[in-house]
């Protein structure tokens, strides 16, 4: 049986140094917002998922300037989905009755609603890698 392989999210912005993308395989990435923000899509192998998740959170920013900010990151692998915060995960699926938890610790976290949406891989290449 192979190996499950997970999508990953990641904004660029989330990240305090920007060298942690040099460390993780990236499949696609799309500059947005007048260049402002990159969106990575990474995959990451079931063995190496918690390393990287551990490797991410302890690189997240929690400001950006004077201004605190916080981010997520989220990764697919099936149903599967693992919502990653800088402090935080939680374990859910594509079935959004199953992003309550997560929906409102973001928003604790000054996240906003509609920002917390948790695209399918499928929905990230529609929204962002196909134009």
């Amino acid at each position: 049986m192979s190996e499950k392989i997970y999508k990953g999210y990641i904004i660029d912005k989330s990240q305090k140094s920007r060298k942690i993308f040099d460390t993780l395989r990236i499949t696609n990435q799309k500059t947005i917002w007048l260049g402002l923000i990159t969106i990575y899509e990474i995959e990451v192998t079931e063995k190496e998922l918690d390393t990287v998740i551990n490797q991410l959170q302890k690189n997240m920013v929690n400001r950006i300037g004077l201004k605190k900010q916080e981010f997520y990151l989220h990764f697919y692998c099936g149903n599967e989905l693992i919502i990653v915060y800088r402090t935080k995960k939680f374990l859910a699926t594509s079935d959004k009755s199953t992003w309550i938890e997560a929906q409102n610790y973001g928003r604790s976290l000054g996240i906003v609603s509609k920002q917390l949406d948790f695209l399918t891989p499928e929905q990230n290449r529609q929204r962002y890698f196909s134009k």
